[in-house]
C-alpha cells in the first residue's frame, strides 16, 4: 500500500513543495523498513537533485529548499554521508535567517507584522529538520529549537476543552485563535511530536516533558476516532467528511506511541482499525480520496468554515500521510490487514460506475467537471496561446464519471475525441465561446478575456460541486476589467450555474456577450421573453446532434446577435455587482434528448425552476 501510493505521489505532485518533502520523508521511512539498497540509493539521488537544482525546493521555509526533513533523517540514520553538507547548510540558514514570532517560533517570511501569526503546520517544517540535523552534528541549539517549536505551538494552540489543537493565531485578528480542531492541523502536530518522542535521546533533560505532552495529545485524539478508525475534517464533528491526510499523520504518530511503549498496547486495535478504514479511501492505482485542499485559517476561522473547506481527489497533501502510516505499520511488524470495507471504495479508480458530481484539474491547469449526464472543461494559462476562455463540452452517454479515465486513455494514445461507447470530446471550443463563455461587447464586436489565471475548488462532493475561476488577463477597449466566475453543478441536470462578477475601478453599466459556438448547421432559438438562447445542431454524421443553451435574467437581455461562428445573447451588467446565468448542453445519444423538440422542452422546463 505504501509503495503504490508513493509511486502515484511521485508521478503526481511537485516534490519541491512542502507536500512533496513530506512524501519524501515518508519514502525515507519506507526505504529503511524495506532495507533495500536500490530504494535507498534512489531516495538519496532524489535528495541530491535539490542541491543541483533539478528539483526546485520552494515555499515558506528554507528547509524545503534542501529537501525537507528526510535529508537529515537519512544522514542521521547513517544511510549516507553525501547529503551532510546539504543538510548542514539548510539548517544553518533556517536557524539564522528564518523569521520568528515573539515567542521565538520559526515562521514564514510572509506573516503580517503586528499580528504575530503562528500556525501548527510550521512544526512539520522545523522540528524534524533541526532535530535530526542537531542529533547528527551534536548541535544542542538546533535540538532545543526543534523542541521549542513544537512545545510552544502546542502551548499556544491547545484546545483545553478537547485536548486537541487549533490551527492558528492572528489570522482573524491580533491574538485571535481559530476555533477549529482541524484534522490535518492536528496531523502536523502529531507528526512533529512523534518524531521527538521517537528520536529525542532518553538522556535529554526535556524527554519527560515531551513524553507527557505526547501521552496527553494522542489520548485526546483517540477519543475522536470514528468507527472506521479515522478522523473527520473537523475532528469534533462527525457529520463533517472523513479527512485522510490528518488521519494518516495521526495514525503515523499513534504507531510511534505504541512502538515506544508510551501508549498501552490495548490501543493497537485503534491503530489497525485506522489502517483498515484507510484502505477504502486509497485506490488500487495509489490514488487517494477525501483530502482537504490547502487550508489556513479560512474566513473567520470557525468550525463551520473548516467544515465547508472542500476535499480534493489526489490532492498534493494526500500521499505522504499514507506512506508514513503504512510504513510505520510495516516497521512495527504488521504483516497484513483486512480492509474494513472494499479497497478504494471511495476512489473513482475502484468505483468507476458510481454516479457523482466531480471537478478535477488536468493537463497542468485545465479545470474539468461533470455530473451523471454531461461533462465540461475550461482551459488554463499553460495553453493560453492555443485556446480561449470558452467552455468545452464533453458529451457522455453514461452516468458514471469519465474525466479521469478519458484523460488517462488519452495519455496512453487512445484519443478522447473518439467514442468508445461512453461518448467523446467532439465539440471544439478552441478560441471560441464554447458553451457559455463571455466577452465584453463594444462597437459590434466581442472582446473576450484570455484563459483563466487562477482557480479554487470550493466543493467537490458526490451531490454538488462548486469552484471559482479568476480571469485577470483581459484586453478591453477603454476600460480595465477582471472577472470572478463561480460555477456550480448538481446531479440530474445538463445545466451548470454561473455567478459572475465583472470588476472595474468604477461602477458602470457594460454590455456582455454570452456565447454559444456553432459549426454551420445550427438551428437557433432566441427567446427574449424568457431570457433563453438555445441551439440544436447536427455536428457531424458520426456524433450526431447536440443542443446547447444559455439562460439569463430576461430583465437584462439587450439583444441577440451572431458573430464569427458564435451565437450571442447580449446582456446589461453592472460592474462590481454579481449576476447569474445558466448554460449547458445535451447530446442526442442519451436517453434524455433524441431530437430538437425534446431539447427545447427541457430548456423551457428548466426556465420555470430557475431564479436569478
Amino acid at each position: 500500500m505504501a509503495q503504490t501510493v508513493l509511486n502515484k505521489g511521485i508521478s503526481e505532485i511537485d516534490l519541491g513543495y512542502y507536500p512533496g518533502t513530506l512524501l519524501l520523508h515518508g519514502m525515507a521511512e519506507l526505504a529503511m523498513v524495506k532495507k533495500d539498497s536500490s530504494d535507498l540509493n534512489y531516495e538519496i539521488n532524489l535528495f541530491r537533485k535539490f542541491e543541483t537544482g533539478e528539483i526546485k525546493g520552494h515555499g515558506s521555509f528554507i528547509s524545503y529548499q534542501y529537501g525537507g526533513s528526510g535529508v537529515p533523517y537519512m544522514v542521521w540514520k547513517k544511510n549516507t554521508k553525501d547529503l551532510r553538507s546539504q543538510m548542514s547548510e539548510g539548517a544553518k540558514r533556517m536557524f539564522d535567517e528564518q523569521k520568528r514570532s515573539s515567542e521565538g517560533i520559526l515562521v514564514p517570511p510572509w506573516v503580517k507584522k503586528g499580528k504575530d501569526q503562528v500556525f501548527i503546520d510550521v512544526a512539520f517544517a522545523v522540528t524534524p529538520y533541526l532535530l535530526y540535523t542537531g542529533l547528527d552534528l551534536k548541535n544542542e541549539e538546533y535540538i532545543e529549537t526543534a523542541i521549542h517549536e513544537t512545545t510552544e505551538l502546542f502551548r499556544i494552540l491547545e484546545d483545553r476543552k478537547t485536548g486537541l489543537l487549533h490551527q492558528g493565531r492572528g489570522f482573524q485578528g491580533v491574538g485571535k485563535i481559530s476555533e477549529d480542531n482541524w484534522s490535518r492541523g492536528n496531523g502536523w502536530g502529531a507528526f512533529a511530536l512523534a518524531t521527538l518522542v521517537r528520536d529525542l535521546p532518553e538522556s535529554h533533560p526535556r524527554r519527560g516533558e515531551i513524553e507527557e505532552l505526547a501521552k496527553q495529545f494522542f489520548s485526546a485524539a483517540i477519543k475522536f476516532q470514528n468507527k472506521e478508525g479515522l478522523w473527520h475534517q473537523e475532528m469534533t464533528d462527525s457529520t463533517s467528511y472523513v479527512e485522510t491526510s490528518g488521519s494518516g499523520l495521526i495514525l503515523f504518530g499513534l504507531g510511534i506511541m505504541l512502538e515506544t511503549g508510551l501508549l498501552n498496547q490495548a490501543f493497537m486495535d485503534n491503530f489497525t482499525l485506522g489502517l483498515r478504514g484507510y484502505t477504502s479511501y486509497i485506490g488500487s492505482d495509489g490514488s487517494v480520496s477525501h483530502t482537504c485542499g490547502g487550508c489556513l485559517c479560512p474566513k473567520n476561522g470557525t468550525k463551520e468554515d473548516y467544515i465547508n473547506h472542500p476535499w480534493v481527489y489526489n490532492d498534493e497533501h494526500a500521499f505522504g500521510p499514507v506512506v508514513l502510516a503504512f510504513s510505520q505499520a510495516a516497521k512495527m511488524g504488521v504483516k497484513s490487514i483486512t480492509p474494513l470495507k472494499n479497497i478504494g471504495l471511495y476512489c473513482i479508480t475502484d468505483s468507476p460506475e458510481t454516479p457523482r458530481t466531480y471537478v478535477c484539474t488536468a493537463r497542468e491547469s485545465d479545470i474539468a467537471w461533470e455530473n451523471d449526464r454531461i461533462a465540461y472543461r475550461v482551459f488554463g494559462p499553460t495553453v493560453r496561446d492555443k485556446v480561449g476562455n470558452g467552455i468545452d463540452v464533453w458529451a457522455k452517454s453514461v452516468d458514471y464519471p469519465v474525466l479521469d479515465k478519458w484523460y488517462r486513455l488519452n495519455n496512453e494514445g487512445k484519443d478522447y475525441h473518439v467514442d468508445r461507447g461512453e461518448g467523446s470530446d467532439f465539440y471544439s471550443a478552441g478560441k471560441q465561446m464554447g458553451c457559455g463563455g463571455i466577452a465584453l461587447w463594444v462597437n459590434g464586436k466581442p472582446h473576450p478575456p484570455k484563459t483563466f489565471d487562477t482557480y479554487k475548488i470550493v466543493r467537490n462532493q458526490n451531490d454538488k460541486l462548486v469552484f471559482e475561476l479568476n480571469y485577470n488577463t483581459w484586453d478591453t477597449p477603454g476600460i480595465e476589467l477582471k472577472e470572478q466566475k463561480i460555477i456550480e453543478m448538481v446531479m440530474g441536470t445538463n445545466l451548470f450555474k454561473v455567478t459572475s462578477t465583472i470588476e472595474s475601478e468604477k461602477d458602470t453599466e457594460i454590455t456582455l456577450a454570452i456565447g454559444l459556438t456553432t459549426f454551420g448547421k445550427q438551428k437557433v432559438h432566441p427567446d427574449k421573453k424568457n431570457g433563453v438562447l438555445s441551439v440544436w445542431e447536427a455536428i457531424d454524421p458520426i456524433n450526431g446532434n447536440l443542443g446547447t443553451a444559455i439562460i439569463v435574467n430576461p430583465d437584462q437581455v439587450k439583444d441577440f446577435v451572431s458573430y464569427s461562428g458564435n451565437e450571442f445573447v447580449l446582456v446589461r451588467v453592472q460592474t462590481n455587482k454579481s449576476f447569474t446565468y445558466y448554460a449547458g448542453a445535451g447530446w442526442e445519444k442519451t436517453q434524455h434528448f433524441d431530437n430538437a423538440v425534446n431539447w427545447q422542452n427541457y430548456i423551457k422546463k428548466q426556465v420555470k425552476n430557475i431564479t436569478f
